[in-house]
């Protein structure tokens, strides 16, 4: 790369589903400012939800940028194949899909029932594959696409109360990286952030006594931010990845090494 942000982002189309919290803002945000258009969905078309859209993309349109934001289940496919349209629409053909959906928490299994478990792959695995499928058809056709999904860094490994957790971003992984080898020569590249324990989303270190002896384990000794994805996300959806494919990309400050 010869500049940061890559300078061909400018003026494609990028579309984040679920930004209905703290890391859908700022990973719009950042696709905004490195001169994408964005546009935005909710994730269960909830109305808190819509408010919480609409004000990301404010802050994408102050930056002079296109798209709009859209209230819909996530898990409805034809209600994505119509926001995909109005979102074509909008800013032009779409060049970028962030799976945003992180919405699944975290719970011991005892105390989950048959709903928890269904609701849990409604919204941290449907809630992906959708989007990809629908947005995917529409790349394969012009040949060019990055679709990034963001996954929890429990999707391989264990931990107390990340089985609902676990098993959906684990869903999302495996369809990353069987996209990602089923699409390989079309110009598609699919891949995944797997965040660590990261600010404002599920995960043990939600617990105040337990917070401090979990940054003793992170190698990085902190909880990361959701800004520490946005620049993993830049290079991702950028010509530089073109030849990163099926990957799944831990941003967790070194967790990941940990048996």
């Amino acid at each position: 790369m010869t500049s940061w942000p890559p300078a061909e982002l400018a003026g494609r189309s990028a579309l984040v589903t679920a930004a209905v919290g703290p890391l859908g803002r700022v990973l719009a945000v950042g696709l905004a400012e490195a001169g994408l258009h964005v546009s935005v969905t909710t994730l269960t078309g909830a109305r808190e939800e819509e408010f919480q859209a609409n004000s990301i993309l404010n802050e994408c349109w102050s930056l002079g940028r296109r798209g709009g934001a859209h209230a819909l289940d996530l898990a409805d496919p034809g209600a994505v194949e119509s926001m995909l349209d109005a979102v074509e629409a909008e800013a032009g053909p779409l060049s970028v899909l962030v799976n945003g959906a992180f919405a699944v928490p975290t719970v011991a299994a005892v105390d989950a029932d048959v709903p928890d478990w269904e609701r849990a792959l409604r919204l941290g695995a449907t809630a992906a594959y959708v989007p990809t499928l629908a947005a995917g058809r529409r790349m394969l056709a012009r040949g060019q696409g990055r679709i990034v999904s963001v996954v929890s860094v429990l999707h391989d490994r264990g931990a107390p109360g990340g089985s609902l957790i676990g098993a959906a971003s684990g869903a999302v992984a495996a369809l990353t990286r069987s996209l990602g080898v089923e699409w390989a020569r079309s110009g598609v590249t699919v891949n995944a952030l797997a965040a660590g324990l990261i600010e404002g989303l599920p995960g043990p270190h939600a617990d105040a006594q337990a917070r401090a002896a979990i940054e003793r384990y992170i190698p990085s000794r902190r909880i990361g931010r959701p800004e520490d994805l946005v620049g993993a996300l830049i290079y991702l959806v950028s010509d530089a990845a073109a030849y990163v494919n099926a990957e799944v990309l831990a941003v967790d400050g070194g967790l990941a090494v940990h048996a």
